[in-house]
């Protein structure tokens, strides 16, 4: 059986816009309708397999309905113009899939769906044996025209929970068929299109009156007699009513009535053909619409899911084969071959390179060789001739492109058999990679593996530069950058390991291509001012985490496991103790079954609590404000700290050990967070608590091998710091320049009492303020997190801004800046575009202005921290270096007395940054690493480093 769709454009615009929240083009053009109908499409497209796609609107002005009721919709809000500006974009984007739009003035979209519909009947005998047709909808108006062979294909929430009504579906769910909807919203009315119905019959009394009685001919027929069934069935009143309401049940029924009959449609089945759509429209407008993660849904552009099936293959090496004065491909056979890539090289000052590896750990997976590009050439280098490249490697002046090129240096820093075998690169900068070199030379052998290359070339790599531009975004893999830039569409992972291997020629015309957008996206980093901290920072640190990726950490496995069996134990005993509190055995962790519990068993006072999608809120937030209305609260919350600590850490981090370095190693993600701090994954060491007794437990299992210890060093209120510099604020830097406790102070200055009558209160107080200006909380964030009266919280911030002038100044200019600009800076110009500011929803605007309050800050402080890191890894590089050379340990920096394996550099969290150093070095370590980073940057205010010592990072 073939598939119509038809689209009820508007609706799906309508749910689309206030579903998503604002998106924005890097042009500042507002697309989360375009985005939402798109997404809507491709959702049905894939599951509903069409064969045919209409596409219907409703057309501005009014319609004959408003001329037989002058009120028809009279009390619907006007839209935001941010929609409406939106309805051309998406006719733009349906016409680039070459789907007719049908829409017709003076009619709703509704009667031009009910015309297809008509159309089909009438043609589905002559051209078409069966034909099935799915209206694709966000209200429920259309229910009226199901049929034999039509479906009702609706949304019930958002744009992900969608049901299919039949006829079937449509008596389920309100007692009657299709046949009887007109009739139903004539007795009930509608709100929404302004359609009166019958005064006081509403819902449940219009559905009672159908399924008793029938329709509305039925029930004016039976009420003209006395002694008819409804007299009998229904109340005096109930037939008062409807006596009442007669002229008002008619009229509400003409303008339920679709018009099935529209005039001049010129409806065509053939020209809704899915196979007529273009491809190459297709991809320009997502890449104008910067819809990139969509692309891949299309039908026809995704991969299969079991692998590459041959036929695509060959349309690949057919597509690189055709664009031979584009670019060519060869594979390096001897060393004549060699010599001239390595030359040719050297002659441009820069080539692109990506490794290629029979799997993605770095300590087991095998390098198979190198692919190489140069212009619009490629090669494919086997690992016997990696050594001759060590020199282009290790050549400051030559650039090196490619993508995530972390990963790149990770492969190449372990592809040798012997630590000892990896000489210092040229230039007097020491192996950036030395002390990670250093794992069992037995396990760590590879095959073809026997040269360690020392990266130290200057880096491009484009994941970070797309991450730089767009830092709200997500789609910084190779295929979307290449859309993006290029405006060409690659196949999701043609070019990536898998069950039969990686095609040489794809993966070198995919970084061919990436290569390519290395121009275009410098260009667009130096419009933006980007180009700096892109070159100075976010580049130079990516040896360095690859570095620390490699280093890894130790972890106690014996602790972790008397810990589980500990924490084992406790969650059985919170658990028994919730269940006798509730009564009764649930599921703690199913929201819907704790609400239950909470609010309708235990009946716990639902006043302030947030609603959700499914009902009453059980998160974290809402559970703080029911603390000491029941004692189960306090249970829970203990719960679920060590359940979560129990399933992402103590049961989990054992699995995590490497088998061949008998270490853990994290992954630092550069291109993730939009403020620019790092985070990590694999495991997340940004989430374990600090301030309870468990995390802290969870910390101590991370420890310093035997003969080491660990040393940390975290930088003092750094956030604050920043704010003081940033605003100027007299008092703030007076305090800091002063080295007195931050905290303490502001409460002294609020609360007008001297600094040595502060009490605890009041500090916590003043800390919920301090720490609340850096995300934009205000009184009823205050009065909730400080356990303070609204009124005392109100007039604690008005004393704190206006003790701290200069910090109220300040935040005022960023937001006025940010929301004329569409974008706010961090001291070194990493940017943030925050559309939300322009959001039409009061909440996702107040989320834009804590957004860009809170960036310049969090910002300029990872700034700060990445600046560190490089400054440490390269005076401790530098250092060891020059002891070992030659010439003596004169020229060193300070002198470090230090090899490369008495240091690593192993954590960033936060703002904190950790080492593992041989046991009686850390002193040394740590004098040599504190004015290092309290120096990388002057402030206004001085920055404080704090430095300690231990054998776990607990």
């Amino acid at each position: 059986m073939q598939k119509l769709i038809i689209i009820d454009g508007n609706a799906i615009i309508h749910r689309g816009y206030h579903a998503i929240p604002p998106m924005t083009t890097q042009g500042g053009v507002l697309v989360n309708a375009v985005y939402g109908f798109a997404s809507m499409l491709l959702k049905v497209w894939r599951e509903l397999k069409p064969d045919y796609i209409a596409v219907t609107f409703d057309m501005s002005g009014p319609t004959f309905r408003h001329k037989k009721f002058e009120a028809y919709k009279a009390t619907r809000v006007k839209a935001d113009q941010a929609l409406y500006d939106q309805i051309p974009l998406v006719h733009e984007l349906v016409e680039a899939f070459g789907f007719p739009i049908y829409e017709k003035k003076g009619y709703e979209a509704d009667d031009v769906i009910g015309t297809i519909v008509e159309e089909i009947k009438k043609s589905r005998n002559q051209k078409i044996n069966e034909l099935e047709a799915y209206i694709v909808t966000g209200d429920m108006d259309t229910l009226q025209l199901i049929q034999d062979n039509v479906k009702v294909y609706t949304l019930r929430k958002g744009l992900a929970d969608t049901v299919v009504y039949d006829t079937a579906g449509v008596k389920e769910r309100f007692g009657f068929g299709p046949e009887m909807m007109v009739d139903y919203k004539a007795l009930r009315g509608d709100a929404s299109d302004n359609i009166p119905g019958v005064p006081g019959i509403g819902e449940k009394g219009a559905t009672d009156l159908i399924t008793k009685i029938g329709g509305i001919d039925e029930i004016y027929r039976q009420i003209r007699n006395p002694k008819s069934e409804i007299r009998n069935q229904f109340s005096a009143g109930v037939i008062k009513k409807l006596e009442a309401g007669k002229e008002s049940a008619e009229m509400s029924r003409e303008l339920a009535t679709i018009d099935c009959a529209v005039p001049d449609l010129k409806f065509k089945l053939e020209d809704c053909a899915v196979k007529n759509f273009n491809r190459e429209k297709t991809v320009g407008i997502f890449q104008k619409f910067e819809f990139v993660s969509l692309l891949k849904r299309v039908p026809g552009f995704e991969r299969e899911e079991s692998g590459i099936k041959n036929q695509e293959l060959r349309e690949k090496k057919s597509k690189v084969k055709n664009a031979k004065s584009e670019f060519t491909f060869t594979e390096v056979k001897n060393k004549t071959e060699v010599d001239s890539l390595i030359e040719l090289i050297k002659k441009n000052k820069a080539f692109a390179c990506r490794a290629i590896t029979s799997g993605a750990d770095v300590f087991t997976g095998e390098l198979r060789g190198l692919i190489l590009v140069v212009e619009h050439r490629g090669w494919f280098v086997p690992t016997k001739f990696l050594g001759e490249f060590k020199t282009i490697f290790a050549d400051e002046a030559i650039e090196l492109v490619g993508h995530d090129l972390k990963q790149l240096v990770k492969t190449l820093a372990v592809s040798q058999t012997s630590p000892q075998s990896s000489p210092l690169p040229r230039g007097g900068r020491a192996n950036p990679l030395a002390s990670a070199n250093r794992r069992p030379s037995e396990e760590g052998e590879r095959a073809g593996g026997e040269v360690s290359l020392v990266v130290c070339s200057r880096l491009f790599d484009t994941m970070i530069a797309s991450y730089l531009l767009r830092p709200g975004s997500r789609a910084h893999d190779v295929p979307s950058i290449v859309l993006k830039v290029l405006g060409k569409e690659l196949t999701a992972g043609s070019g990536q390991d898998s069950l039969f291997g990686v095609d040489n020629k794809v993966a070198a015309h995919e970084l061919f291509l990436i290569s390519q957008t290395a121009e275009k996206l410098k260009k667009e980093l130096a419009t933006i001012n980007n180009l700096g901290l892109f070159e100075k920072v976010e580049m130079p640190l990516i040896p360095v985490l690859a570095e620390m990726e490699l280093n890894g950490i130790s972890v106690d496995t014996k602790k972790l496991a008397e810990l589980s069996t500990r924490v084992a134990k406790q969650v059985k005993d919170v658990s028994a103790t919730i269940y006798k509190l509730a009564g009764q055995e649930f599921n703690i962790s199913s929201p819907i079954q704790l609400r239950e519990i909470l609010f309708d068993k235990l009946e716990i006072p639902v006043e302030g609590i947030k609603k959700g999608k499914t009902g009453l809120s059980t998160g974290a937030e809402q559970l703080e404000k029911m603390r000491g209305l029941h004692p189960i609260i306090d249970e829970i919350e203990i719960y679920r700290e060590i359940t979560k600590l129990q399933n992402t850490y103590i049961d989990v981090l054992p699995t995590l050990v490497n088998k061949v370095t008998h270490r853990i190693h994290t992954t630092f993600n550069q291109a993730v967070a939009a403020t620019g701090r790092l985070s990590s994954t694999d495991p997340n060491l940004q989430n374990i608590p600090i301030r309870t007794v468990l995390g802290r437990e969870v910390r101590e299992a991370f420890v310093a091998e035997p003969g080491n210890i660990l040393v940390s060093a975290d930088y003092s209120q750094i956030e604050l710091r920043i704010v003081a510099s940033l605003a100027e604020d007299k008092k703030m830097m007076e305090i800091f320049e002063q080295g007195l406790d931050i905290h303490a102070a502001t409460a002294a200055a609020i609360n007008n009492v001297p600094l040595d009558k502060v009490t605890k209160d009041m500090r916590r107080a003043a800390k919920e303020v301090n720490f609340g200006v850096l995300y934009g909380m205000g009184t009823h964030g205050l009065s909730w997190r400080a356990d303070i009266p609204y009124g005392q919280a109100k007039a604690f911030i008005e004393k704190y801004f206006s003790e701290f002038s200069g910090v109220k100044k300040y935040l005022d200019r960023t937001l006025e800046f940010t929301k004329k600009a569409g974008y706010c800076e961090t001291l070194f110009g990493r940017r943030r575009y925050i559309p939300e500011l322009t959001a039409p929803n009061h909440q996702l605007r107040a989320a834009g202005e804590r957004m860009a309050i809170n960036h310049p800050i969090q910002g300029t402080a990872a700034d700060l921290m990445k600046m560190g890191m490089i400054a440490v890894h390269d005076v401790i590089a530098r250092s060891i270096a020059t002891r070992q050379s030659p010439r003596g340990d004169r020229h060193a920096p300070l002198g470090l007395a230090m090899t490369p394996s008495d240091v690593k550099m192993i954590l960033q969290v936060h703002d904190e940054l950790v080492f593992e150093v041989k046991k009686g070095s850390e002193h040394e370590l740590a004098t040599f690493i504190k004015p290092i980073l309290e120096g990388v940057v002057k402030l206004r205010v001085p920055v404080e480093v704090h430095v300690s010592t231990g054998h776990s990072w607990g």
